[in-house]
C-alpha cells in the first residue's frame, strides 16, 4: 500500500509539472520536463531499490520447519501490545494443541504512540492522562487478542515500561535511583493495574530483573524474542535485554538451555507484499538471509483464520497500521536462531593487526567475528565508507580490542562510534569510543578497520560485555545489532 501511495503521488507530481510546462515559454519547457523526469526516475529507482532489498531471493518452503518435539513450555517476550500476536499467534495455537504451556510477556505499556492516541481520543494534543488511558486500552486489546488464540489473561504478564524508551533504559537510565520519565505520561514508575511489579521504577536494572524472575519461574524450553537486527529501537533493545537475561540464567543453572528464536517485525518495507495476503508466506529480507539460520512454522488454514481474528482485536492499531499488521497474517511464521553469545574463533586479520598495533600472528589471539547486513539501504549502497560489514574482538590479558570494518576505507569526515555496556556481579557501566571528527585515546584506524581498546580493569573486571557500533554523518548511516560476550569471572579469567 505504501508503494502504491508513492506511485500515486509521483503521478500527481508529473501531471502538475506538465501543467506548469504548458504555461511557460517553449525554450524553457523542454528543460523543465527533462529536470522533472530525472528527479522522478531517481525517486522511482529508489523505491524499486527499497522494494528489492525487502523481498527475498529464496523460494517458499526453503527453510526447515520448527520442531516442537520435547517442548513443554514456550515464552514469548514482546516489546509492544500487538507484537505478541504478529510474531507467534499461529505457533501458540499449535503449541496449545500439543499441551505446551504458553507464557506471554509484553514489555511496554502501549502508552507512547502519539498518532494512535490522537485518533483514539480525537485530539491534536493528547494529555498525559490520555496516554495512560491509551496504555490501558492497548493492554486490554492484547488480552482480547490472546483470548482468541487460546491464551488466557492469567498467562500474560505486562511489565508496563513506557513505550519508545527501552533503548534509553538500556543505555541512559540503568540504575533504579535514576529512572526514566516518559515524555508522554510524565511518569517514572508503573501505575497500571496490570503491572507485573506495580510501582517499579523505569530503569534498565528493573527490566532485566523482571525478565530474570520470569525466566527463573517459567524455565521455558522455547523462547521467542525480537530479532537482534530489528530496526525499531524498542525491539532491538529488548532483544539484548532478553538475551542477557537468558544468558545469565543459563550461567546460574547449567541445566537450563532453552532454544531462543528471534522474530522480525520492523525492517525497511518488510514484510512484502503489503497488506492481507493470506495465500503468501513470510520470507526474510534479502540482506538478512545469510545471517544465521532461519526456520519457519506453517499454519493450517484454521490457525491462519484465527490469527487474522486476533489481529483484528487491536482496533487502535488497525486504525493507523492495519495494512502493516495484516501483512503478518500469512501461511507461515518466520524465526531466526539466536546465538546468545558470540562463538570464539581465531579471526585475526592483517587489517585488524595493523589497526590494533599488534603482530600479525593469529595464534596469539582468541577472537570473535560477527557479520552485519551489508548494502541494506540506499544510503549504505552509495556510501561504502559508512557501511559496517563485520566486527571483530580479540583479547590479550586485560585488554579487549573490538574492531569494526567497513566496505571501503574509513574517512575522518564521518564519526565511527563503539558503545559498550559492561556488567560485573554488583554493577554495570558504559564506555564509548569514537574515531573521525572526534577521536578517543587509543582508537586507531587503518584502511577499512578501526580498532577500539578496552581496559577491562578500568571497567571493573566485567563478567559480561555487550557492544554495538554505528556510523554517522549528521545522522546515523549504519548501526549494528547488540552483541553479547561472556568474559568469565573477572578480567583475569578469559
Amino acid at each position: 500500500m505504501r508503494t502504491k501511495m508513492v506511485v500515486q503521488r509521483l503521478k500527481a507530481t508529473w501531471s502538475s509539472a506538465l501543467g506548469l510546462a504548458c504555461r511557460i515559454r517553449p525554450s524553457r519547457r523542454a528543460w523543465l520536463i527533462g529536470l522533472v523526469s530525472i528527479i522522478l526516475l531517481a525517486v522511482l529507482g529508489s523505491v524499486g531499490s527499497i522494494y528489492y532489498l525487502n523481498t527475498s531471493s529464496s523460494p517458499p518452503q526453503t527453510y526447515p520447519t520448527l520442531s516442537l518435539e520435547g517442548v513443554h513450555s514456550l515464552l514469548m517476550i514482546a516489546p509492544h501490545c500487538d507484537d505478541e500476536t504478529l510474531g507467534g499467534g499461529g505457533l501458540y495455537q499449535a503449541a496449545l494443541q500439543r499441551g505446551i504451556r504458553i507464557r506471554v510477556v509484553v514489555a511496554t505499556a502501549g502508552d507512547g504512540y502519539p498518532h494512535a492516541t490522537e485518533m483514539q481520543f480525537k485530539t491534536v494534543s493528547p494529555s498525559p492522562q490520555d496516554f495512560v488511558r491509551m496504555g490501558e486500552i492497548r493492554q486490554q486489546e492484547s488480552v482480547d487478542a490472546l483470548a482468541r488464540l487460546g491464551v488466557p489473561e492469567s498467562d500474560a504478564s505486562f511489565l508496563t515500561y513506557p513505550e519508545h524508551c527501552l533503548a534509553q533504559l538500556w543505555w541512559d537510565n540503568w540504575q533504579r535511583d535514576q529512572p526514566y520519565r516518559s515524555p508522554f505520561t510524565r511518569l517514572d514508575h508503573s501505575t497500571y493495574p496490570r503491572a507485573f511489579h506495580p510501582g517499579t521504577p523505569f530503569s534498565g536494572q528493573a527490566l532485566l530483573d523482571d525478565l530474570r524472575v520470569i525466566l527463573a519461574s517459567e524455565r521455558p524450553d522455547l523462547i521467542l524474542i525480537p530479532h537482534p537486527n530489528d530496526a525499531h529501537p524498542d525491539h532491538r533493545a529488548l532483544s539484548i535485554f532478553a538475551s542477557l537475561a537468558v544468558a545469565m540464567e543459563e550461567q546460574a543453572d547449567p541445566a537450563f538451555r532453552p532454544q531462543v528464536l528471534g522474530y522480525l517485525v520492523h525492517y525497511g518495507l518488510y514484510p512484502q507484499p503489503f497488506g492481507l495476503k493470506m495465500k503468501d508466506s513470510l520470507r526474510p529480507p534479502r540482506q538478512l538471509q545469510p545471517l544465521g539460520q532461519w526456520i519457519e512454522w506453517w499454519l493450517s488454514s484454521e490457525q491462519e483464520a484465527t490469527k487474522f481474528q486476533a489481529v483484528r482485536a487491536y482496533p487502535s492499531q488497525e486504525r493507523v497500521l492495519g495494512y502493516f499488521l495484516d501483512g503478518f497474517v500469512r501461511q507461515n511464521e518466520l524465526f531466526a536462531v539466536v546465538n546468545l553469545l558470540a562463538s570464539p574463533t581465531l579471526t585475526q586479520t592483517q587489517s585488524f593487526s595493523e589497526a590494533a598495533g599488534q603482530p600479525d600472528t593469529a595464534s596469539e589471539f582468541t577472537g570473535v567475528s560477527e557479520y552485519t547486513p551489508v548494502s541494506d539501504s540506499i544510503l549504505r549502497q552509495i556510501d561504502h565508507q559508512a557501511d559496517i560489514t563485520n566486527l571483530q574482538i580479540v583479547r590479550q590479558n586485560d585488554t579487549l580490542r573490538i574492531a569494526i570494518e567497513t566496505r571501503s576505507d574509513v574517512n575522518q569526515a564521518y564519526s565511527y562510534s563503539l558503545y559498550v555496556r559492561a556488567f560485573t556481579s554488583q554493577d554495570s557501566t558504559t564506555w564509548t569510543g569514537q574515531w573521525g571528527k572526534t577521536s578517543s585515546d587509543g582508537v586507531q584506524a587503518s584502511g577499512r578497520t578501526i580498532s577500539y581498546p578496552l581496559d577491562l580493569n578500568a571497567l571493573g573486571s566485567p563478567t559480561w560485555l555487550a557492544f554495538y557500533a554505528d556510523t554517522r554523518r549528521e545522522t546515523v548511516l549504519d548501526s549494528t545489532a547488540w552483541y553479547l560476550v561472556y568474559l568469565g569471572d573477572g578480567a583475569q579469567n578469559p
